[in-house]
């Protein structure tokens, strides 16, 4: 029922009915609960820490049927079925800090991001540059 993704859970199972898609849901909505964003607050002293997560939940449900003939020897048949799957996703995005001197929210940095974002916009300035090139050398010889 349940296999791992790179550590985040993916688990796919048979739907036969419409209660057991709603059971699905139900069971993706017990994911998607506040203490799955918010932890619980940590106190040490005169300071309470919570983590704030972000959370991505998605499933997707089907069922479907036919019939169908062989017009050459007059058989027939039918068939059905269905299939849903889900996948839940949380991550830290910030720090919240209280204590006496108030409430602090720090960030969480996610390298990984940044540096995707860095490549991708560096490859898209890159394109951009070759076919900028490429016209104006098309302009000069024509």
């Amino acid at each position: 029922m349940s296999e791992p993704n790179n550590g985040n859970p993916l688990f796919t199972v048979p739907v036969r009915s419409v209660d057991e898609a709603s059971r699905l849901i139900a069971r993706l909505f017990d994911i998607a609960r506040t203490d799955a964003v918010y932890s619980e607050p940590l106190t040490q002293g005169d300071t309470t820490v919570i983590v704030a997560s972000e959370l991505s939940v998605g499933m997707g449900v089907g069922f479907g049927g036919g019939e169908g003939g062989n017009p050459d020897d007059g058989s027939s048949g039918s068939g059905g079925g269905g299939g849903g799957g889900g996948y839940a996703l949380g991550r830290p995005v910030a720090v919240i800090s209280v204590d006496v001197h108030g409430v602090q929210v720090q960030p969480v940095f996610d390298l990984t991001k940044v540096a995707i974002a860095a490549l991708t916009a560096f490859g898209a300035v890159f394109i951009a540059w070759r076919r900028m090139s490429r016209a104006a050398n098309k302009m000069e010889e024509g």
